[in-house]
């Protein structure tokens, strides 16, 4: 019965955050994850993890990791291109869990002027955010504007879902927050050649922020103590215990225009130098 009602109570979650999240035509998007705080884990037993809230940064790193599981929104293993609608099951899963709730939520349009510069973006993001952490969060959403773009990709992927998932547990606190940020915008490029000293002129996208009004949602989730403690088997018998560092890991996305995870061991296996320690 508990479980019923807490559903019902979120279902403005998911009206607030899915359904905003109608962006049809994003073709890409770029994910991050952030710690605040300290996490005072002290057990590994999957029962104490969600029965004792020292232990509750776990406990939502864990219902984060199997949210991304169960929808497919796995940024550090796939493509950019395949998490558009994986993220939208994402936010469902995460904002329709009994033991989140919903403390606010904004969504504000962001007058992007033409060439708006990385440095503006993120100031802008700051001073809507406010409060702790604001220049953090700003810098990470910054961080993920796609301005490195190789020509073949900025050619066909020009809207984009910057998205961030925020963990904070403050120090001396048994509180543990979950915060879910998205832009969703535009991005355009020049097609400029740049000469490079021995070579012949080669087209480069130089890609920039256009100008266009995007927008900036910001949702705030409480863990819910008491849910927790109560559903503490239930929970164990539904999801994996996954630490934060692993779940921070999960929800980023890999440097662009390096390798592709699957060829890391790869290339860890041909090098010829042997480390010595």
């Amino acid at each position: 019965m508990l479980l019923i009602k807490s559903v019902l109570v979120l279902c403005s979650a998911v009206a607030v955050l899915a359904q905003r999240h109608a962006y049809s035509g994003a073709n890409a998007v770029a994910s991050a994850a952030l710690f605040f705080g300290e996490d005072t884990t002290e057990s590994i037993d999957p029962l104490e993890i969600f029965e004792n809230p020292i232990n509750h940064a776990t406990a939502a790193s864990s219902v984060l990791a199997h949210s991304s599981k169960r929808s497919g929104f796995k940024p550090s293993e796939k493509s950019a291109e395949s998490l558009v609608e994986a993220l939208d099951d994402f936010v469902v899963q995460v904002s329709t869990f009994p033991g989140f709730y919903l403390k606010d939520s904004s969504e504000t349009t962001l007058k992007l002027k033409n060439h708006t510069s990385v440095e503006e973006f993120e100031n802008t993001i700051e001073h809507l955010i406010g409060g702790d952490h604001s220049g953090k969060i700003a810098f990470k959403l910054a961080e993920l504007l796609p301005m490195d773009l190789e020509y073949e990709e900025a050619t066909r992927l020009k809207n984009w879902i910057l998205n961030l998932v925020v963990l904070d547990k403050p120090k001396g606190s048994d509180i543990v927050k979950i915060q879910l940020a998205r832009v969703p915008l535009s991005i355009a490029f020049d097609k400029e050649p740049k000469t490079y000293s021995g070579s012949t002129p080669t087209p480069t996208p130089k890609v920039y922020i256009p100008e266009q009004r995007a927008s900036f949602v910001f949702a705030n989730f409480e863990i819910n103590t008491q849910f927790l403690i109560m559903n503490a088997k239930q929970m164990v018998n539904i999801m994996e215990i996954i630490d934060v560092e692993r779940t921070i890991a999960l929800l980023t996305s890999p440097p662009r225009n390096g390798p592709e995870p699957e060829d890391l061991l790869s290339l860890w296996g041909s090098q010829q130098k042997v480390f010595s320690f």
